[in-house]
C-alpha cells in the first residue's frame, strides 16, 4: 500500500498524509458513530431532562457527510496508487472541503498536486493530443 519507490518526495508526502488523514477520518466516524448511539439510547440527558434530539439530527447527517468524504478520500489513494497523482489531489482536496474540515487531507492534496509526477502526466498527455 505504501509503494512510493521511484516518485518525488512531495508525491511520498502527499500519499502518505492521504493515508494518515484517511485513518484519522475513520477514527472520527467511529467516535461521531459511537456518540450518536449513546445519544439515541439515553433520549433524554439524565441530570436535565433535556431531548437529545436537535443533537442527534446534527451528527447524523454529520456521520454520513463523513463517509462521502471517507468515500473521496479512498478514491484519492486509489488514484496514488495507480501514480496519476494529479486526480489524486482533486479527489483530496474534494474530500477535505466537506465537513468536518481535514486539514491533513488538504495538506496531502497540495502536495500531491505540486509533485513531479502530476505535472509530467499533464505532459505526456499533451503530447499524445499532439501526435
Amino acid at each position: 500500500m505504501l509503494n512510493v519507490e521511484g516518485i518525488s518526495a512531495e508525491a511520498k508526502i502527499g500519499k502518505i498524509l492521504v493515508l494518515v488523514s484517511l485513518i484519522l477520518g475513520i477514527l472520527v466516524l467511529l467516535f461521531i458513530g459511537v456518540l450518536a448511539a449513546i445519544m439515541y439510547g439515553a433520549g433524554t440527558f439524565f441530570a436535565l431532562e433535556i431531548s437529545l434530539t436537535i443533537p442527534l439530527l446534527i451528527l447524523v447527517p454529520l456521520f454520513l457527510v463523513k463517509v462521502i468524504g471517507l468515500v473521496i478520500g479512498f478514491l484519492a489513494l486509489n488514484a496514488t496508487e495507480n501514480r496519476d497523482f494529479s486526480r489524486a489531489g482533486v479527489f483530496a482536496i474534494i474530500s477535505c472541503v466537506l465537513p468536518p474540515l481535514d486539514i491533513v487531507m488538504l495538506i496531502g492534496g497540495i502536495f500531491c498536486l505540486i509533485s513531479r509526477e502530476a505535472n509530467e502526466g499533464k505532459s505526456e498527455k499533451e503530447e499524445v493530443k499532439k501526435a
